[in-house]
């Protein structure tokens, strides 16, 4: 049972490596659950493994040093084939998925982000339609840690030829929102007109809030109350956040300066900062109002 024992620690204590390896992680970015975890699960299995071997072995010729080191062998061998199988079963989603969650830690990020850059681009070699879903999956942790250049370039990368349409859809859903954020609106106008509309109920009202936000930002502000007038956002806070930016660009661009402070505040209360980030780009009328809120809050 010793070299079980000792073949049961050293599987375990690989096992967090392997894993790492595979899923093209850092080995820092693991987190210690998932150390253990892995670690314990690796044990657990050679002990298993060798154990079961030393009985059968025990009605051999062998004497029992024998016995024991070839069930050591068996037990290491078995719960290292098994770990390999475990670690490159959906290898790629699993990686994403830990360095995804590492993005949203600043001090982890820059990391994170280029273990991401170098487990897309590795993929997109052998396997372009498993790119653009992975793709599609990291946009939203991306856009969330605030990495929107990373974003768009990933979803520019797609060949959207290849995509299903559920998926371009998304992709082009996503890729006007990058766009807004770097002021190229007729970018964003592109984007969502490469989109078949009508789209899917939860989809379409974002898209349809969207060609207000642009209406709103260039001045064309029946058009945008228009596209706001068709939409029930009683059941959506987020949804009704976006009325109100859009609602603030307005009034803004009218001149009714206090009216679109109002809706900016409301904002605030609704989506704090985050929301009055959110009216800082694209550039509007009611871009300046809420520059000199946040101002306010920093001061």
């Amino acid at each position: 049972m010793t070299t079980t024992l000792i073949a049961a620690l050293v599987v375990g204590l690989l096992a967090p490596v392997v894993r790492a390896l595979a899923w093209g992680v850092p080995f820092g970015l693991l987190s210690i659950s998932t150390v253990l975890v892995s670690f314990a699960g690796s044990a657990l299995t050679v002990l298993l493994i060798g154990a079961t071997a030393g009985l059968l072995l025990r009605v051999t010729a062998l004497t029992t040093d024998q016995a024991d080191r070839i069930a050591g062998g068996i037990g290491a061998l078995g719960g290292f084939v098994l770990l390999l199988s475990s670690a490159r079963r959906m290898r790629h989603v699993r990686g994403l998925s830990v360095l995804c969650q590492r993005l949203a830690e600043e001090d982890a990020r820059p990391s994170a982000l280029r273990a991401l850059g170098r487990l897309l681009d590795g993929v997109r070699k052998s396997d372009t339609d498993r790119h653009a879903a992975l793709v599609l999956m990291a946009t939203g942790p991306l856009t969330q840690a605030s990495l929107w250049e990373e974003a768009r370039a990933g979803l520019l990368s797609i060949d959207e030829q290849r995509l299903a349409p559920a998926q371009s859809v998304l992709r082009n859903q996503a890729l006007a929102t990058c766009q807004l954020q770097f002021d190229e609106l007729d970018a964003a106008w592109d984007a969502i007109g490469n989109i078949p509309r009508p789209a899917e109920p939860t989809i379409e009202v974002w898209l349809v809030a969207m060609e207000a936000l642009l209406l709103a930002v260039r001045g064309e502000s029946e058009g945008a109350q228009a596209k706001l007038r068709g939409q029930d956002t009683s059941d959506n806070p987020s949804l009704e956040a976006s009325h109100r930016l859009v609602r603030a660009h307005i009034l803004a661009g009218r001149g009714q300066r206090d009216a679109a402070l109002d809706e900016l505040k409301a904002l605030r209360e609704a989506a704090g900062h985050a929301g009055l980030e959110r009216v800082l780009h694209p550039d509007g009328p009611a871009s300046v109002l809420a520059r000199a809120l946040i101002d306010a809050e920093t001061d």
